[in-house]
């Protein structure tokens, strides 16, 4: 037992940490590393490693390419400082200020094995793999947001890694010179260390669940179709995101052109590729994301400008396919959903500032083509009319509701409900679909916008109950732990079974769907309930003119 150590604050966190020959030991394939201890909301005592480097620095040469795997290290690596998060700047709290470093390819690892002694197969835990949302943007893997006091009182090993963001992880030429979807590629890295180096804290490295949410679920979903990420992972769970959303998939060309823009904001040559990545490799880090604001048509739209894009079919590609054809490896158990009101995400920015809900209304017709990501379509005037017939009633408070249900639908359901139906229809593993309408004490839309308002359950607001997300300001309820307790059981028996109804039984049965049909989820709400036909609602999007629809349906023509 550690009897001698310092208190000192770690994002917010009070961390004992031993000073003594007992702090967490590992030895790994690259070297050992030394972690301090952490206790987590049920008192439980675990072991932390953070800022363990999986990649060489993405610097200088290897700027816009591959992540390279780390080297090993002489001696003990100290793991104990925090984590320097990717170059960014937060569209979703309006931040001017750009932040973070090029050198930021780390992860954390937190494990409740506590002795150094070697750890036994048959002991090893599922691993629970957490990639960040915010639009591929912005975001990070440090305890402030995503620390492991909830999820390390379940018996599983837990890791989260930062990637590269914006243009620095999603430019692409789309040709050899700059494939594109390094941030994924990043992603796959870390999976790709797990494999590795698992063991020697207690992970098994057969049994590697991911999981994420927004842009981290969308890329849980790429990784399902990504034939280089097959056999990485054995699990996945996408919360509020898939493949398909309109914020996450390039349509053709868009990727090359945005690619062009960027050379022409910071007087690069636009071709060859060649010569307009060697010019981009020698700006300032800072100089790249600080374009991010040129692209903006009106205030922050549209929102995430570089997206995953299909890789010329070289080495190392991470998606050479087009992710609506059926994939090319097999699918793995997958969980999948919703919270109730996803699209106050957006709607709350809107609508809680007369100026600019003003200026949204009057100027609806240019406006929506780019926010909902249907510019490209070849029928835009169709779409708009149709969105305000079938979104906008006759009053201020029912256009604004309106509002929020708009990007509900082309933001989050839809995708989901496509990406659902092409695993029913091309897998035969089960799909767990759930709705999240719990609110509780806090949202998320006190960070989107209005502090005190009550816009429903918010985008990422499930997350609270796997995470202690710092910034919340209201103390959780006694329901609000609750659901906490109810979250953490679903998603560690999922990672543990591939099935959320055990090995922890449960007063109710979560039922896989069956079919593209029927949709049938969880209502995870203050009770429990099967239900069907998931997000019906949003099926509108279907039947509008935009290019997938468009392309879609000229291919079955030809057919």
């Amino acid at each position: 037992m550690c009897r001698r150590g310092v208190l000192w604050l770690f994002n917010g966190i009070l961390v004992f940490v031993c000073a003594s020959e007992n702090v967490p030991l590992r030895k790994t394939p690259l070297g050992e590393l030394k972690g301090f201890f952490m206790n987590t909301r049920g008192g439980r005592r675990i072991s932390a490693f953070t800022a363990v480097p999986y990649a060489a620095p993405p610097v200088g040469d290897l700027r816009f390419k591959a992540p390279v795997p780390v080297s090993p290290w002489e001696g003990t690596r100290d793991a104990t400082s925090v984590s320097p998060i990717c170059v960014q700047r937060n569209p979703y709290i309006r931040q001017e200020e750009i932040v973070g470093q090029e050198d930021c390819l780390y992860l954390n690892v937190y494990t409740p094995f506590t002795n150094n002694e070697p750890i036994a197969e048959k002991d090893l835990l599922p691993v629970m793999v957490f990639i960040h949302g915010g639009g591929w943007m912005c975001g990070d893997a440090t305890t402030e947001m995503y620390g492991p006091e909830h999820l390390l009182d379940r018996d599983v090993v837990f890791v989260a890694m930062n990637y590269r963001l914006g243009p620095l992880g999603f430019l692409s030429t789309q040709d050899e010179h700059c494939p594109g979807n390094n941030g994924l590629k990043d992603q796959q890295e870390t999976l790709r260390f797990i494999q590795k180096n698992i063991y020697a804290f207690g992970g098994n490295n057969q049994s590697v669940t991911i999981f994420g949410e927004s842009a981290g679920g969308a890329s849980v979903n790429f990784h399902m179709l990504s034939a280089s990420s097959a056999g990485l992972f054995h699990k996945a769970i996408s919360e509020s995101g898939t493949a398909l959303v309109p914020w996450a998939e390039a349509p053709p060309g868009e990727a090359r052109r945005n690619a062009f823009r960027l050379a022409k904001f910071l007087g690069c040559p636009p071709s060859p590729s060649e010569r307009l990545i060697e010019c981009l490799r020698n700006l300032d880090s800072y100089e790249i994301i600080g374009t991010e604001f040129l692209f903006y048509s009106w205030d922050y739209e549209p929102m995430t400008t570089f997206k995953a894009v299909i890789e010329p079919d070289l080495p190392g590609a991470f998606l050479t396919r087009n992710p609506r054809k059926p994939p090319s490896s097999p699918f793995v158990p997958w969980l999948t959903g919703l919270t109730k009101d996803e699209g106050c995400l957006k709607s709350v920015w809107l609508t809680n500032f007369p100026k600019r809900y003003e200026e949204f209304i009057s100027g609806f017709d240019t406006i929506s083509p780019v926010t909902f990501y249907y510019e490209n379509s070849p029928y835009p005037e169709v779409i708009t009319d149709r969105l305000k017939k079938e979104y906008f009633g006759n009053d201020e408070q029912s256009i604004k509701d309106g509002i929020l249900k708009m990007y509900t639908d082309s933001y989050f359901a839809y995708p989901m409900l496509e990406s659902v139906e092409q695993a029913l229809n091309f897998s035969s593993q089960p799909v767990y679909l759930y709705h999240f309408v719990y609110r509780g004490a806090n949202s998320f839309s006190q960070i989107f916008g209005d502090p005190a308002g009550d816009y429903g359950v918010c985008h990422a607001d499930d997350l609270m109950y796997l995470f202690p997300i710092h910034f919340l300001n209201k103390p959780f309820t006694e329901e609000d732990n609750k659901m906490m307790d109810l979250m953490l059981t679903l998603w560690s028996n999922f990672a543990t079974s591939g099935d959320p109804s055990k090995p922890i039984q449960l007063s109710f049965e979560w039922k896989p769907a069956t079919s593209g049909k029927n949709m049938e989820y969880l209502e995870i709400g203050k009770k429990q309930a099967m239900k069907n036909d998931l997000a019906s609602r949003s099926r509108l999007w279907a039947e509008l003119p935009l290019w997938h629809n468009v392309r879609k349906r000229r291919i079955t023509d030809e057919l």
